[in-house]
């Protein structure tokens, strides 16, 4: 109803506009490819530490983690997609080292499973390893300490080793426990610490395995279920930690503590018991903790607010081959570390955390072997000191922290229970009921024996570990994974992809779909790389000009530089998409997207020490011909990128860098502020809203340099009745972006003696 004014005067009101979103939230790179450790679904860090924490520190391991440190140095988002192995592997036919004491003839053998050996990356043989043991004459394994071995591989060893951890021909130290070493087999698992009465009658046999199948993606570390008290003799499985990073570093990362363990009915506000979690460092001691979480006084009630689901978290996502990301689970998580899994919602109101299922074995054998295999030991929990898993003095624990392989089994491990370990003298309530538990079946998802290729060793076959041949290589596969799924841009908003050590030359299904994948978004832009540090300026222009190279969504520079890796202190050489992101950063925060980043005063590589190929000024217009972006070290004044070409064939505005981070940006800004236009009236008031958002925005820009003019038009003249029956609202944007001075001319005229100057 209008406003009736009946007398004269001065009537004001207010008009809010403010509903329309008046920018976009802050927008980072994507990158995709290895990291040491974390999740394996994209994920959005805000700082380097929330970086470390999930992924970890930079070591020059990987190509990725660099550039996401240099990136975050000068910006604040970033969005991680962790590729990691699919497919697992095989390792064929291990060794198996046992050993056995007494007389055959008398009581009292003792036989025991003390080794393991792999193949390494230089196992050639079909079978995997086959081998043989003899202990020498009249020396028992753990005093004189020799048998004779004999394995062999595609390389053999022929010679005297041991199992006496104090011998310094011991296996681990004879064959290494580096899956790449120099010997056919490497250590896998070495009990150091197990002693079962061995004599000089001691004999030892060297036993070929089947095949150990890993053959299953990456997936995160899980703790055995962990077990009520017993309650009418039984014990009940109450749910499961699982951590939120993938990986064999998922195992020796955390560890869980339980403690403060309170009896259901004890606890005002629940009929249920309560407990304490806490998120401990794997390095951790008992006398030295390192406590990176705490949970106080969850419990295991559905409806309550101290729920461990509900307080912790359960929610899980998951990455398709197609990129779909699926999420399961009902409470987000709080954890940075761990999620609950498996919950048991059948199990009596009374039951609390006091127990834990056994501990799988780490290598898959037959029954007999599996039981002589040292089990997993325990200590007392005491009111000071946790009981459980023994990983403060007994490292042949650790053994159990490897990945598990298929059908594995609990050999003659049993279950923890702190109502059992001590005697059976604990009970709910007492000060000294705590104990932790580790984790188990974290995995890569590929074989600890391939090699990560970097610089000139990069290949077809293998980037960074990576097989990227073709589209059913399996780190294709990975790859594809994360491409696909950052083509959703409602689900992930991004402005920029890098993924280092994926090349044109040598990756180019890889290459090819991240390309797509930017053009079809239309709103980020690749920094991409043609070849490996060997490649030279010819080759790589024809790369971009016959190569069929021809997007303005994507950019490339030569050549590779050379860098400190702040975290080791060493110098490494790397591709331009290390350090470029950080280049781009920089440039939007100290100008704009609609500024180069190039030249002296934005284009520095912070970082870098020197350039693998110093470049003449001929071959700087060879390669600014070919649409290849040059990194010059000019004496003095450092390394500087000196182009900001797109890889567009055609020359236009969009044939370089900042036109097109100007549009889009523009394009972001618009595309976010119309969606609060979706089922709006299509009315002039609609229509006049978005104007008052955009003229203001693109106005702003102007000033700053940005656009020599524009205009925007959402009126009648576009949205006519047809169009609105249609329910289309139309708007248009005319831009005509600023250009950059990429070539100074400056004549010097010679006058002659005498002449003047015109003032």
């Amino acid at each position: 109803m209008a406003e009736k004014l009946v007398s004269p005067g001065v009537f004001t009101k207010e008009n809010d506009l403010s509903f329309l979103q008046q920018g976009v939230a802050e927008i980072g790179a994507a990158f995709i490819g290895p990291f040491l450790e974390g999740p394996a679904i994209p994920k959005i860090v805000n700082s380097q530490d929330e970086f470390e924490t999930l992924f970890g520190k930079a070591d020059g391991t990987y190509y990725t983690p660099l550039a996401v440190q240099n990136y975050l140095r000068e910006a604040g988002t970033a969005t991680i997609c962790r590729v990691v192995g699919v497919g697992g592997y095989t390792a064929q036919n291990p060794l198996l080292i046992t050993v056995q004491s007494g007389s055959a003839a008398g009581a009292g053998i003792v036989s025991a499973s003390v080794g393991f050996i792999f193949p390494t990356h230089n196992n050639t043989l079909s079978t995997g390893l086959s081998g043989s043991a003899a202990t020498t004459a009249g020396n028992g394994l753990l005093s004189s300490g020799d048998i004779v071995m004999f394995v062999t591989g595609s390389t053999s060893f022929s010679g005297t080793s041991s199992v006496d951890p104090n011998d310094i021909n011991n296996i681990e130290a004879v064959f290494g426990t580096n899956p790449r070493g120099a010997k056919g087999g490497y250590v896998y698992g070495f009990f150091k610490n197990h002693n079962v009465g061995f004599n000089t009658t001691t004999s030892a046999s060297v036993v070929v395995l089947d095949d150990q199948n890993f053959v299953f993606d990456a997936q995160e570390g899980v703790t055995p279920y962990i077990q009520s008290q017993r309650i009418s003799g039984e014990r009940f499985n109450l749910f499961q930690f699982e951590t939120i990073g993938v990986g064999n570093a998922a195992n020796t990362k955390i560890k869980i503590g339980i403690s403060n363990i309170k009896a259901a009915g004890s606890v005002a506000g629940t009929d249920y018991g309560t407990f304490t979690v806490v998120v401990r460092s794997f390095a951790d001691t008992n006398k030295k903790r390192s406590v990176l979480e705490t949970f106080a006084n969850v419990n295991l009630d559905p409806n309550s607010p101290n729920f461990i689901s509900r307080v912790i978290g359960d929610r899980k996502l998951t990455i398709s081959s197609a990129g779909k990301v699926t999420e399961t689970g009902d409470w987000a998580n709080q954890s940075k570390y761990v999620r609950i899994k498996n919950y048991n919602t059948v199990a009596p109101i009374q039951a609390v955390p006091f127990a834990h299922a056994a501990y799988q074995l780490p290598i898959s054998m037959s029954t007999s072997f599996a039981n002589m295999m040292p089990t997993a030991s325990f200590i007392t929990a005491s009111a000071t000191g946790f009981g459980g898993i023994d990983l403060d003095n007994n490292t042949d624990n650790q053994i159990y922290i490897n990945p598990i392989p298929n059908n594995a089994g609990n050999g003659s491990n049993v279950a923890f229970g702190l109502d059992v370990s001590n005697g059976g003298s604990l009970s709910v309530g007492s000060t000294s009921a705590q104990f932790v538990v580790a984790f188990q079946e974290g995995f890569d998802g590929m074989a600890p024996t391939v090699a990560i290729n970097k610089g000139s060793d990069i290949s077809a076959g293998n980037t960074q570990g990576f097989n990227l041949t073709n589209s059913t290589s399996s780190g294709s596969v990975a790859y594809m994974k994360h491409i696909n799924a950052l083509a959703n841009a409602d689900e992930y908003d991004i402005n920029m992809v890098i993924a280092p050590g994926v090349t044109k030359a040598d990756h180019s299904y890889v290459h090819t779909a991240i390309i797509d994948m930017v053009e079809a978004r239309a709103d980020a832009f690749f920094i991409t790389e043609m070849g490996d540090p060997d490649v030279n300026i010819s080759t790589i222009v024809g790369a971009t000009l016959a190569g069929g190279l021809d997007t303005n969504y994507a950019a490339t520079y030569y050549p590779w530089v050379k860098t400190i890796d702040i975290n080791t202190n060493k110098l490494i050489t790397v591709p331009p998409s290390v350090l470029l992101p950080g280049v781009f950063a920089a440039n939007d925060r100290v100008a704009a997207e609609w500024f180069a980043p190039a030249g002296l005063n934005r284009g520095g590589l912070i970082g870098a020490v020197s350039v693998l190929d110093r470049l003449t000024q001929s071959e700087r217009d060879t390669l600014y011909e070919g649409k290849v972006n040059p990194i010059c070290q000019f004496p003095g004044q450092g390394i500087v990128v000196w182009g900001q070409k797109t890889l567009q064939d055609k020359p236009s505005a969009l044939d370089r860098i900042n036109v097109r981070r100007l549009l889009l940006t523009v394009r972001k800004y618009i595309a976010s502020t119309s969606k609060y236009l979706v089922f709006e009236q299509n009315s002039s008031e609609t229509r006049n809203r978005f104007l008052n958002i955009v003229n203001p925005y693109l106005e702003g820009i102007q000033q700053r340099q940005g656009l020599y003019a524009f205009r925007v038009v959402m009126d009648e003249t576009n949205n006519t009745p047809d169009v609105i029956d249609r329910n289309i609202l139309k708007g248009a944007i005319y831009l005509q972006p600023t250009k950059t001075a990429e070539f100074i001319q400056i004549d010097f005229n010679i006058l002659p003696t005498g002449a003047s100057f015109g003032g």
